[in-house]
């Protein structure tokens, strides 16, 4: 725990975006208009892999730029929170109260923090418990400090969740959100960005990944590797027409895309905050679900060759979503496909990843084994889902 002074003046820190360009009927300083017929959210392009390795971060220099950036008073003390998948971020205790600082990955633009910005001042607009955007003092909502973008959030009460009790609740924020969201979902037909990354490129980009990792990796290990990047790919093109050809049939809106146990916020059994939209883009809502009934609908622990969901909860799960919004059954048909789906762009995202710290930094034998773990365990998941179709139509 630290305390800060003053800032020093820093060249290559500045505060910038707006909402204006992204969510028009919206002021920064006002309540947000009443929705109208015209969609006010364009959303950025869906987040792919492709993170470099993390910099380690001077907190003392980095806290005295945002200090100065923001109208809070004296930023007393910080800790960080436990480590993200792709952000960091900090509690931190200032003269206005306790805030969330996060500290963003290297593929945040300020067009996608806009954008985030936008559906979140949306969302609370309709009494959505998403946590508010602090402005800096000149009215930006972020801060650039060696090209790396932050951003300051109110700290949301309630804990993380922890109670299958409180599934009821949990199920129906993800149906109030997508009620809420789906007015802003553009007339125009749009394809699913991250259903694409299954197709040539994202085939290809696995080909790479393996021929990276393979020759790091002894002999039986590599062949193991390749048999299953084999399975992986058959499935990614399997599946990138099956879904492909079926999507002007499913429906397509603003996903939160990690609605899960560690983006709920929960006090005496009440949904208080939903946190984590940085990922938010246009895609399937069928993917929400998949990645929301996957968190919060376990039978028990994810096993190596299953998923661990419990069809009796994903059911419940469902019919208290519906309670807040519709479902339609085409939707519902496709999920055995999109659970599938939505593994395997994990897999292409993992594989974005290691490609692009190889250009960096060389992969190491402990890289290549890891990544073969992960792979490894992938496939047993995708061969368990394609023997055992995963149906919720029947009484959902």
């Amino acid at each position: 725990m630290t305390a800060l002074g003053t800032a020093p003046n820093d060249p290559e820190a500045r505060s910038t975006g707006s909402v204006g360009s992204v969510l028009a009927a919206v002021s920064v300083t006002e309540p947000v208009a009443a929705p109208t017929p015209e969609p006010l959210l364009h959303s950025p392009v869906h987040r792919q892999g492709g993170r470099l390795p993390c910099a380690a971060v001077d907190e003392g220099h980095l806290f005295a730029v945002l200090e100065e950036a923001y109208d809070l008073g004296r930023w007393h003390a910080w800790r960080r929170t436990d480590k993200g998948s792709s952000n960091t971020s900090w509690f931190v205790r200032t003269d206005a109260g306790d805030v969330v600082l996060r500290r963003s990955h290297n593929l945040k633009t300020v067009e996608a923090a806009e954008f985030e910005c936008a559906l979140i001042d949306h969302l609370r607009g309709h009494g959505y418990p998403a946590p508010p955007v602090h402005r800096t003092r000149d009215g930006a909502i972020l801060v650039q400090v060696d090209g790396v973008l932050h951003m300051v959030m109110r700290l949301m009460p309630g804990i993380g969740y922890d109670d299958p009790a409180h599934l009821a609740e949990v199920a129906k924020g993800l149906g109030r959100y997508h009620a809420i969201v789906s007015e802003l979902t553009s007339s125009a037909e749009r394809s699913s960005v991250a259903l694409a990354s299954l197709g040539r490129i994202g085939q290809e980009n696995l080909n790479s990944a393996v021929e990276v990792a393979t020759p790091l990796l002894p002999r039986d290990a590599g062949v193991v590797l390749r048999e299953d990047a084999r399975f992986i790919a058959d499935r990614m093109e399997h599946l990138n027409v099956e879904l492909g050809e079926r999507q002007k049939d499913l429906t397509s809106l603003v996903i939160h895309a990690s609605y899960g146990r560690s983006a709920v916020l929960l006090s005496e059994g009440r949904l208080t905050g939903v946190l984590d939209f940085d990922r938010a883009a246009q895609d399937l809502l069928g993917l929400d679900l998949a990645y929301a009934l996957k968190a919060f609908c376990r039978g028990g622990s994810v096993r190596r060759t299953g998923v661990g969901i419990d069809p009796d909860m994903c059911r419940t799960f469902l019919q208290h979503y519906r309670s807040q919004a519709p479902l339609a059954e085409a939707d519902l048909a496709a999920m055995p496909e999109v659970f599938q789906a939505q593994r395997l762009i994990k897999i292409a995202k993992k594989c974005d990843n290691l490609l692009a710290k190889q250009a960096t930094i060389p992969q190491q034998p402990k890289d290549a084994v890891k990544f073969a773990l992960v792979l490894e365990r992938e496939c047993a998941r995708m061969r368990w889902l394609s023997d055992n179709p995963f149906t919720l139509t029947e009484n959902a």
